[in-house]
């Protein structure tokens, strides 16, 4: 087992020198497609200029300003889509690395302007309070949001570690936990609480909140249970959901038992951080297998390139039809038929790992709000069926990034201020 890579960050790091010297190069472009594209409003473009102008403290401010979660997001953003794909439009050889620019400035922050100025918000409370369900990106940037405008804000999280899927999925080569950390400090900093291994729906209810003067509930529990294709076999030892999976390699910073051969069904982020994973903490053999064509895949292009570096390949335009187990009921291969020519497809895999989609689970235990055929939460402004209750995040969206889901807290944290005026 080799798990070290598993444990590594893959991103590159900017030096001081590196960060100004990529900022210098950007044009500062009156269009800005940098800062349009941007989900979270961040302004790359400002940023940028503050770090050529070797205005650092002021680049912190201004990204923390922007997004409570940029430790994170300059991480895991598929920001070949958002920024960079933005730059590509200009007349550079090659576009600004902005994320780099911006984790650079996390770890500034980090080792010197986070030292100096952390303290606790200094904005007087207005003595409402906000009870946050879930502890992932989008609750987390809506409890940071409702802080900084005075409002007291209770994290209510059923797990151990804050973060959701941030936390318990995306892996440490991607998303090492000191960022985590470091974002989760930064909210506590301006006044957020935060209760762990508490469920609201079975700890506690929301009458119980209520009664400790909570006035507003919003909703961001994600989507935390995995799917398995209903196919022949699946039943299998060695079968399971890309949660589950990656869930227990996090928790166990890789020091999991392994097969010799996995096989991850299919083509989003997800998929790509389950053959990264398997590779990286000691398969012999990993593959990645996809329904439609490469073009059609929904992974970010940085994930599918890291995916290659490590040497797994796809198979693509191929549909899982069953697997098949040994005489002790232990997954040994799984067969494929392919979705243009009809030709069959076997491999041999002890491993046998659906990425195929995530779901909400236990939304009634917590509140009765009117779910759609998904299982998502209907909403209006993200106003649920329930007055005082909101929701935001994959649990009305279906799964989307992390970016997107903290475009999302800042948007729903206006909306219950709005409710609570």
């Amino acid at each position: 087992m080799n798990n070290v890579g598993y444990l590594t960050e893959s991103g590159k790091y900017f030096t001081q020198e590196e960060a100004i010297s990529e900022a210098k190069r950007c044009l500062l472009c009156d269009e800005a497609y940098c800062s349009k594209s941007c989900p979270i409003g961040v302004d790359p473009k400002n940023i940028v200029k503050l770090v050529a102008d070797g205005n650092l403290d002021e680049a912190v401010k201004t990204i923390r300003e922007k997004n409570p979660l940029a430790a994170i997001c300059a991480r895991v953003c598929p920001y070949e889509t958002y920024c960079v794909g933005g730059c590509k439009n200009t007349n550079l050889e090659e576009p600004i690395m902005i994320p780099y620019i911006e984790k650079f400035l996390t770890e500034y922050e980090k080792d010197n302007y986070w030292k100096s100025e952390k303290s606790k918000s200094e904005v007087k409370c207005n003595g409402k309070k906000v009870a946050i369900i879930g502890a992932g990106p989008s609750g987390l940037t809506a409890s940071a949001m409702l802080a900084r405008d005075g409002y007291d804000v209770t994290v209510i999280e059923a797990r151990e570690e804050v973060g959701g899927w941030l936390s318990y999925g995306i892996p440490p080569h991607r998303l090492p936990k000191h960022a985590i950390k470091q974002d989760v400090e930064y909210i506590e900093s301006l006044g957020v609480k935060f209760r762990t291994n508490t469920m609201v729906g079975k700890d506690i209810t929301l009458d119980d909140l209520r009664k400790e003067g909570f006035e507003a509930f919003l909703l961001s529990c994600g989507l935390s249970k995995g799917r398995v294709l209903n196919i022949k076999g699946s039943e299998y030892e060695g079968v399971m959901s890309a949660v589950s999976f990656l869930a227990e390699a996090k928790s166990k910073d890789g020091h999991v038992n392994v097969g010799k051969s996995a096989v991850v069904i299919g083509g989003g982020d997800v998929a790509m951080d389950c053959g990264t994973t398997a590779k990286l903490i000691g398969y012999d053999k990993v593959r990645v297998v996809v329904r439609n064509g490469l073009e059609e895949m929904t992974a970010s292009k940085k994930e599918l390139n890291y995916l290659r570096f490590v040497n797994v390949p796809i198979f693509d335009h191929f549909d899982s039809v069953e697997i098949l187990g040994d005489e002790n009921n232990k997954a040994c291969a799984i067969k494929f038929k392919g979705t243009n020519d009809n030709s069959d497809l076997l491999i041999e895999a002890d491993t046998i790992i659906f990425a195929v989609g995530q779901m909400a689970d236990g939304i009634k235990d917590i509140a009765p709000v009117e779910l759609d055929k998904r299982g998502c939460v209907i909403t209006e402004n993200f106003r649920t069926s329930i007055e005082d209750v909101f929701a935001t995040g994959d649990i009305i969206q279906g799964q989307k990034t992390a970016c997107y889901a903290t475009a999302l807290g800042k948007q729903v944290a206006l909306e219950i201020e709005n409710y609570l005026k």
